[in-house]
């Protein structure tokens, strides 16, 4: 069965087992909620185009795949995650989802499909999705520890003014005064994140994709906290970090993105940007989620002071048509 988003039903069904697999699988669980992911499906965005399939055996759902179409960046590539219900596992089912979904990606003229395994050991990275993974010809590129953190926590000890620097934030819409610098500091995020053996295209920030994930994350009911940090001398914008979350799943907030400018970097503008930002949007407990890969030191060394902990090791991994 294709699922597209539409029939708020059916993507209830498709929804609860993707979810569920994940509630079953992950200590804390991570993702969309359901209206939230409806509304990507659904829509119509600038940079990504998502749509999923179905494997229902009369009124029953076996499993689910939802796919992500990269329109920007990665335009070879197209995103597959698997989710199948407990009681039918090891009957096929992911084999057949998969199958129509690389059927799928080469009609759509895709080289490579990819996917995450997000329940890996925090040490070791491996799980029953890797083993399936392997055995059906993806190759394992690249890692991320998943770190969380228990909220609320006192960071006011942590937030220290930087010689030289002040802080901005704002809410769902980058004012239109920091619109240019900030799409130079998505740009510069999307070059430099490790990404390691991935098959990776950085993505180029214009005002216009900002303004559409902007009214795409406010249809979805996200709203996001960004602390940014200004070179007073230059007015240069230097840094910023982005968390957010839906009053729909309260408990669970994401760190987004954190990224200082290569010309910035080590003045501690990192927790200089992430403490008040982490401090304004915390409203009672909840669990913040944020990945970064092992390689990426500096910033897992932010998230420590702060408190964050490992948790679990995703693992992306990816297969040439």
């Amino acid at each position: 069965m294709a699922v597209d988003g539409r029939d708020p039903e059916v993507f209830r069904r498709f929804y609860d087992v993707k979810f569920g697999v994940r509630q079953e699988e992950l200590e804390f669980p991570v993702g969309m909620g359901v209206e939230e992911a409806r509304v990507l499906m659904s829509g119509e965005h600038a940079d990504v185009r998502a749509d999923g399939l179905g494997l229902v055996d009369g009124d029953t759902w076996l499993g689910v795949a939802w796919l992500d179409w990269w329109l920007v960046g990665n335009t070879d590539t197209v995103d597959v995650e698997l989710a199948v219900a407990p009681e039918y596992r090891r009957q096929g089912v992911a084999s057949r989802l998969l199958e129509v979904a690389i059927g799928r990606a080469r009609a759509d003229g895709r080289r490579i499909v990819s996917g995450t395994n997000l329940a890996g050991d925090p040490v070791t990275g491996e799980s029953a999705g890797t083993a399936f993974a392997r055995a059906r010809g993806f190759e394992k590129k690249h890692a991320e520890l998943h770190q969380v953190l228990e909220l609320p926590v006192d960071v006011s000890g942590l937030e220290q003014p930087v010689d030289g620097y002040e802080l901005v934030q704002w809410r769902e819409q980058a004012p239109d005064e920091w619109l240019g610098q900030f799409v130079e500091l998505l740009s510069g995020m999307s070059e430099d994140v490790p990404t390691g053996d991935r098959t990776d295209e950085p993505v180029q920030w214009t005002p216009e994709l900002v303004r559409d994930a902007e009214a795409r994350r406010v249809a979805q009911g996200r709203f996001t906290y960004t602390t940014a940090a200004v070179h007073i001398a230059s007015g240069e914008l230097a840094a910023y970090t982005q968390m957010g979350g839906t009053p729909e799943s309260p408990g669970r907030l994401n760190q987004y993105d954190t990224y200082v400018r290569r010309t910035h970097r080590g003045n501690g503008l990192g927790i200089a940007v992430k403490a008040p930002n982490l401090r304004a949007i915390q409203t009672g407990p909840a669990v913040m989620h944020t990945w970064n890969a092992p390689e990426n030191t500096p910033m897992i060394a932010v998230n420590a002071k702060l408190g964050f902990r490992a948790v679990a090791q995703r693992t992306m991994w990816e297969r040439v048509l």
